[in-house]
C-alpha cells in the first residue's frame, strides 16, 4: 500500500480514536457491563498523559509501522460505510429468538446455530452463564463457539427433563450507534436475549417446566442528602447491583440517582431503560418513578404510568407503575408490573389500587401476570384494601400463601429480617394464557444484602419468590 494511503488510513484512525474518547466518557464499555459510563475508566486501560491528543499521538504513530492487514481492514469498513452497507449512526439490533433441542440421556448434540442474526451484518458475540448460575444451565454444560455462532450442550449423566439457559447476544463487536438510544439508552442497542430449552431423554416436548426466582427490592436511590439509607449511596447501590445477579429476575423501585451504579456489575442481560436516560445522571428527581426490571429472561415492552393523585411529599417523584413482559422459555410471556404506592393509605392507597385495577383489567385480562413492588401498606393498616385489591384481579399475595395459608394475617410482626414479617413489598401473582404458575418458596433477603458492618444496604428488606411454571409448548 502506497504512503499517501497510510497517511489517509492514520488520518481516519486517529479520528476515529478521538470519536471513541468521547463515546467512552458517555457510552458503554461492553454488553455485559453496561454501567461503565460511570466515568470509571475500563481495566486495563490507563488514562493519557495530561497535555495528549491528536497530534502527539500523530507524532508517536509511523503509518509505515502499521500493518497491512489492520489498513486493509479498516478501508474495507470506510468502504463499506460510504457505500451504506454499514449503518453507522443508525445501526439496529441484533435479534434473537427463543430455541429448543433434543437431547439424548446423558448424551452431547451440537455444534448447533443460535437463532440469531444481525440485521446490518455485524459480528455478533454470545455469552451463556455458568452452569448452575440464574440464567445458566443447571443440569448440563453449556459450550460456546464464537467463530460459528454455535453451542454444544452436553447433559448430565442421569439427568431426563428439560433444561433451559439464557443466550446475551450483542452485535458490540464494531464502532456504530444505534440512533438516539445509543447515547441515551443503558441498552445501547447492542444486545438482545433469548432462552434455549434442551429436551433431554424422553421427556414430553408438550410443555416446558422449570422455576426461576423473582425480587423486589426498594433500593433507597434518592440523591444525597434525601434518602434515609446508610451512605454513601453509590457504593451500596453498587453493591446491590451485583447481589441482584443471583436471581433470575428482579423489580426495584427508588431507582432515581444512581442507576448507572446499579447496573455497573449486574450480569442481568435485559434491563428496562430507566427515566430521564442515564446520560443526565445524577438528575433523578423529580423527572422519574425510579421503576426498572432486571432479569435473566427477556424483557419485552414497557408502559409507565404516574398515579393520577398525589399529596405532599409523594408529589415530588413521579410514583406509579410500570407494565412489561417477561419472556419465558418457548416464547410464551407473562405481564410483569412494577409499582411504588404513595404513603399515607387510606384515601390514597385505594385510589392507586384502583387505578391499577383498571389499567391491569384492561391490558392483562385472562394472563399470568406478577405483580410486585413496594405497597407502602400492611394487612395490618387496612385489612380490606389488600384483600379486596387482590379478589378484584384473581391475585395471590405469595407470602401469604407460603407462610400462612390461604388467609392473611390480621395482625403479622412488622420486623425486618424474617420469613414471618410482614413487608411493605409483596409479590402478587396469577396463572393465564398457556402459563401456570406455583409459588414454591418464600425468602425475605434483607441478610444478603448487608455491606460489612452488618449494616442494610436499603432502608427496605427485598422479599424474594421461587416460582414453578410450566408453558405450554404445542403452539411453539
Amino acid at each position: 500500500m502506497d504512503f499517501a494511503n497510510r497517511i489517509g488510513v492514520l488520518a481516519v484512525v486517529l479520528g476515529l480514536g478521538a470519536a471513541m474518547s468521547l463515546a467512552e466518557a458517555i457510552g458503554y464499555a461492553e454488553p455485559s457491563d453496561s454501567g461503565a459510563a460511570s466515568g470509571e475508566p475500563r481495566a486495563g486501560l490507563s488514562s493519557p498523559p495530561s497535555g495528549s491528543g491528536a497530534g502527539a499521538a500523530a507524532a508517536q504513530l509511523n503509518p509505515g509501522d502499521i500493518p497491512n492487514d489492520l489498513l486493509n481492514a479498516l478501508m474495507d469498513f470506510l468502504a463499506a460505510v460510504r457505500n451504506g452497507a454499514t449503518p453507522v449512526i443508525f445501526n439496529r439490533t441484533p435479534v434473537a429468538t427463543p430455541q429448543q433441542v433434543s437431547v439424548p440421556t446423558g448424551g452431547t448434540v451440537g455444534p448447533i446455530p443460535f437463532t440469531a442474526y444481525d440485521p446490518d451484518g455485524n459480528r455478533m458475540t454470545f455469552k451463556v452463564n455458568p452452569r448452575g448460575t440464574p440464567g445458566g444451565p443447571q443440569h448440563g454444560v453449556v459450550a460456546v463457539d464464537q467463530t460459528a455462532a454455535s453451542f454444544t450442550y452436553t447433559a448430565d449423566p442421569a439427568f431426563v427433563g428439560s433444561d433451559t439457559f439464557t443466550v446475551a447476544v450483542s452485535d458490540d463487536t464494531s464502532l456504530h450507534v444505534h440512533g438516539l438510544a445509543g447515547y441515551l439508552g443503558p441498552f445501547h442497542g447492542h444486545d438482545d436475549v433469548a432462552t434455549v430449552t434442551a429436551f433431554v431423554g424422553p421427556t414430553p416436548t408438550t410443555t416446558i417446566t422449570g422455576d426461576f426466582s423473582m425480587l423486589t427490592y426498594n433500593i433507597a436511590g434518592l440523591p444525597f442528602p434525601l434518602s434515609s439509607a446508610i451512605l454513601p449511596r453509590f457504593l451500596y447501590t453498587k453493591e446491590i447491583g451485583q447481589r441482584l445477579s443471583n436471581y433470575y429476575a428482579a423489580n426495584v423501585q427508588e431507582d432515581f440517582a444512581y442507576h448507572d451504579f446499579l447496573v455497573k456489575k449486574s450480569r442481568m442481560p435485559s434491563q428496562t431503560p430507566p427515566e430521564p436516560p442515564s446520560l443526565l445522571w445524577p438528575i433523578g428527581v423529580p423527572f422519574s418513578d425510579g421503576l426498572n426490571t432486571l432479569a435473566q429472561f427477556k424483557v419485552k415492552r414497557l408502559d409507565r404510568q404516574t398515579w393520577w393523585q398525589c399529596n405532599r411529599d409523594n408529589c415530588l417523584t413521579l410514583k406509579g407503575f410500570t407494565y412489561s413482559q417477561l419472556q419465558l422459555p418457548g416464547g410464551l410471556t407473562i405481564d410483569l408490573y412494577n409499582l411504588h404506592a404513595n404513603t399515607g393509605g387510606g384515601v390514597l392507597t385505594n385510589a392507586n389500587l384502583a387505578q391499577l385495577t383498571t389499567y391491569l383489567q384492561q391490558n392483562s385480562a385472562g394472563r399470568a401476570v406478577i405483580l410486585t413492588g413496594d405497597f407502602n401498606s400492611l394487612y395490618s393498616d387496612n385489612q380490606n384494601a389488600l384483600l379486596q385489591f387482590a379478589s378484584n384481579n384473581s391475585l395471590t399475595d405469595a407470602w401469604v400463601e407460603v407462610q400462612h395459608g390461604p388467609t392473611a394475617p390480621p395482625y403479622a410482626p412488622a420486623c425486618h429480617i424474617g420469613n414471618e414479617c410482614e413487608l411493605l413489598d409483596k409479590i402478587f401473582y396469577r396463572s393465564g394464557q398457556g402459563v401456570t404458575l406455583t409459588a414454591t418458596g418464600y425468602s425475605n433477603e434483607a441478610p444478603k444484602f448487608l455491606n460489612s458492618k452488618g449494616e442494610p444496604l436499603s432502608d427496605h428488606s427485598p422479599p424474594m419468590v421461587t416460582f414453578q411454571y410450566t408453558v405450554d409448548n404445542r403452539e411453539h
